[in-house]
Formats: structure tokens, C-alpha cells, sequence
């Protein structure tokens, strides 16, 4: 009996030490809270450490991007040099060019060139003036002798030319004399003859601008109150008549009289 009593006493002791024993291991660890800060703690090491990757991938590339600005700057510039260069020496090869120019245009060769060419285009009286410029500055050159010849011709054909320009030129005042008189509404249909004979429609139309009414199938213009009759005064419409595409009569008003240009 007391073998008995004494096995199950035992038996107590220890699982009381088992128990004893166990609470003694479970202090020894961490606990649970302990463990979920230590998880959050490495996630937010990692963010930090990715963040700091990006932070400086990025910044790696803002540098080599400022390193190739600059090689580019570099090469921009060392270019704008060379071109600058190639730039001045090709000016100073046309300032070269100039003034070898310049020494030709003051030899008698060059002189008596440009009159001969303004001889050729029939630019006569120009001519005439060069020949004799060529031969009072270059009395002692071999080809003094042709620019006489050359004077001696031109001294006949180049006054008969500057009549016939000067006839000219009086044509072409009256032409536009008649064409501000018309445009001010005070040409008569006898100012505007010799302005448009033998023109074409399209010639009239460019002169005149556009017509204000057409007649006979479009065959006349009429440009209406732009002439004035010349007795009266009393204004009027210009109508202009074609055969052919040319000017062929000229009246006052659609019913008046036609008469040629």
C-alpha cells in the first residue's frame, strides 16, 4: 500500500516538472506580436531598399544624359568652329576673286569688251559712250583702232535710234496719261484709242480690269460711266468691239457711233 502511494506521488512530481519545464521553454521565445513586427519591419527594409534602387537607377541616367549633353555641346561647338572657318576662307577667296576682278575691269582688254558686247545687243548709244570712254583712256592700246571704227559707225545709227526712243517714250506718256484719265472717269472714247488699239481681250481686261457688261455674245466690253463725250461732257459707257481678238472699234454708249482705233 504504501508502494502504491508512493509510485502515484511520483508519478505527480513529474508531470508537475514536465509542466514546469515546458513554461520554462515557451518564456525563452518570442512572441507572436514580436514576430509580426520583425515581418513588417523586413517588408519595409525591402520598400526602402527598392525605393533606393529606383532613386538610383534614375540617377544614373540623369547623369549620362548630362554627360551626352555635353558631348553634344562639344560637338556642336567644335562643328560651328569648322564651319566658321570654312566660312571666312571662302570669304576670303571671293574677296580675292573681287579684286582680280577689280585689276581685269581696269585693263583696256575688258573695257573695249563691254562696248563691244553693248554694240552686239544694239544698245548703240551706250556703245557709242564706251567706245569713246575706251579710246580717252587707252589712247596707246592696239585696239584703239577698232573702237574708231566702231565710233565712226555708231556716230550715224545711234542719234537716228535715240530719235525713234525719244518718240517712243512721248508714246508712252500719252498712253498713260489716257489710262489715269480713264481710271479718274474723265477719258474720252478719242483719248482711249491709241491706248488700246490691235490689244487683245485679255490684253483690255488687264489693262482696264474687268468689264461691266458684256454684248453680242461677248464679243464687246463695256465699262459703264467710265468715259465722257467730248462736246458735252455728259459721261458714258466705253464699249470696245473685237475681230479676232484684237480691238477693232471703239464707241460711246451700246447705241452710239463706232469708229476704229
Amino acid at each position: 500500500m504504501h508502494c502504491r502511494c508512493f509510485s502515484y506521488a511520483s508519478v505527480v512530481l513529474l508531470l508537475a516538472l514536465s509542466g514546469l519545464s515546458t513554461g520554462c521553454h515557451k518564456d525563452k521565445g518570442p512572441s507572436p506580436e514580436t514576430q509580426v513586427e520583425g515581418l513588417q519591419m523586413s517588408a519595409e527594409l525591402d520598400r526602402a531598399k527598392k525605393k533606393i534602387a529606383t532613386v538610383e537607377k534614375d540617377l544614373t541616367a540623369k547623369e549620362e544624359a548630362i554627360v551626352l549633353a555635353k558631348e553634344e555641346t562639344e560637338k556642336s561647338k567644335k562643328e560651328t568652329a569648322e564651319k566658321e572657318k570654312a566660312l571666312a576662307e571662302k570669304n576670303k577667296q571671293i574677296k580675292a576673286l573681287e579684286n582680280e576682278i577689280a585689276e581685269m575691269k581696269k585693263k583696256d582688254v575688258f573695257i573695249f569688251a563691254e562696248a563691244s558686247k553693248l554694240h552686239q545687243q544694239n544698245l548703240n548709244s551706250s556703245a557709242l559712250d564706251r567706245y569713246r570712254q575706251f579710246v580717252a583712256t587707252y589712247p596707246a592700246s592696239p585696239l584703239v583702232v577698232d573702237a574708231n571704227r566702231a565710233i565712226a559707225e555708231l556716230s550715224v545709227t545711234a542719234p537716228k535710234e535715240a530719235r525713234a526712243r525719244a518718240v517712243t517714250l512721248d508714246a508712252f506718256a500719252v498712253e498713260r496719261e489716257a489710262l489715269k484719265k480713264f481710271t479718274d472717269g474723265w477719258a474720252t472714247p478719242e483719248d482711249m484709242a491709241p491706248l488700246l488699239r490691235r490689244k487683245s481681250m485679255a490684253d483690255v481686261v488687264k489693262l482696264l480690269g474687268p468689264p461691266n457688261m458684256t454684248y453680242r455674245e461677248g464679243k464687246e466690253l463695256g465699262y459703264v460711266d467710265r468715259v465722257v463725250d467730248a462736246g458735252s461732257g455728259a459721261r458714258g459707257t466705253l464699249v470696245i468691239g473685237f475681230e479676232e481678238d484684237r480691238v477693232s472699234t471703239l464707241r460711246l454708249g451700246y447705241l452710239g457711233k463706232p469708229f476704229k482705233p
